[in-house]
């Protein structure tokens, strides 16, 4: 089933018919930048595609005030902005017809009614148009995030909401940054990633979580050597937390950090969710003793 999320991410650039790795997961060539766009834009830009090459006699230029992008000075406005916001930069050297009657257009009145060869200028500039636009459309590739079992709006946009209430805030802002990461790679179905981003941001807590413990003898700010420090301390945490980050520490931490792991999408939300009940312990046990 397909999460459709009011977004699509998208890679524009010339990539020919066979997208390259990178560019299959939305890497702009020479930028590296990844773009998110709701789908009502590309909807539009082919419903305004379609109404021009059916432009007829009579229809008017512009409408009241809120309603401009229904007539006919709209779509071609939005059109023409479209090619250049989607970046088909072929299209945009090929649309000199369409921005000429343009320019012809805006000068007359609001409440013009196009006469027929207006009309007919209209449909053939587009007509013209619409094949260097499809060509260049099939050079440029765009993907859907599909639903995971864990909600894909909180991956995105609020891996906060993954956490007990107040949790997140409290975190080191390096582990913020990994688990907001994390979200992203689960999302995008990069998971060997998104191990790693869960795995380094947990690891960021644990050190936070056990310098607040222990202010004197603090052993190697490891992971092993600080979950057995813990063990031994006289603030010795729960239990079951030190039993929860010894495994996640030898079961995901060390092989995933050496060249040895790699994940499904399945896995990793596993783990990602196995990672969040360890943080939600560490911050709950601060607060109990005054130290959040």
């Amino acid at each position: 089933m397909v999460t459709v999320l009011k977004t699509v991410v998208s890679i524009f650039g010339t990539v020919g018919s066979n997208p390259t790795p990178s560019a299959s997961w939305g890497v702009r060539a020479g930028r590296g930048a990844m773009q998110r766009r709701s789908i009502d834009d590309y909807i539009f830009f082919g419903t305004a595609l379609r109404y021009l090459q059916d432009a007829k006699a009579g229809w008017k230029l512009a409408g009241p005030p809120g309603q401009e992008d229904y007539f006919v000075l709209g779509n071609v406005r939005k059109l023409l902005d479209q090619v250049e916001e989607f970046e088909l930069h072929v299209t945009s050297r090929a649309s000199w017809s369409v921005r000429q009657l343009l320019a012809d257009l805006e000068k007359l009145p609001g409440d013009h009614g196009i006469t027929e060869d207006e009309a007919h200028r209209l449909r053939d500039a587009v007509e013209r148009l619409r094949p260097t636009l499809m060509a260049e459309a099939r050079g440029n590739v765009a993907f859907i995030v599909t639903d995971k079992r864990m909600d894909v709006r909180k991956l995105l946009d609020d891996v906060a909401g993954l956490f007990a209430p107040g949790v997140f805030s409290k975190l080191p802002e390096i582990a913020m940054h990994d688990f907001a990461e994390c979200g992203k790679c689960v999302a995008f179905e990069r998971p060997t990633a998104a191990a790693f981003h869960c795995l380094r941001a947990t690891e960021a807590v644990l050190r936070h979580y056990y310098c607040s413990l222990v202010r004197r003898g603090r052993a190697q700010l490891l992971w092993g050597p600080m979950v057995n420090s813990l063990a031994r301390s006289r603030k010795k945490p729960p239990a079951v937390l030190l039993s929860n980050l010894d495994n996640i520490r030898q079961s995901f931490r060390n092989p995933t950090a050496h060249p040895e792991a790699r994940y499904d999408i399945s896995e990793v939300q596993d783990l990602f969710n196995l990672c969040i009940e360890a943080v939600n312990r560490m911050l709950r046990d601060l607060d109990s003793r005054g130290l959040a």
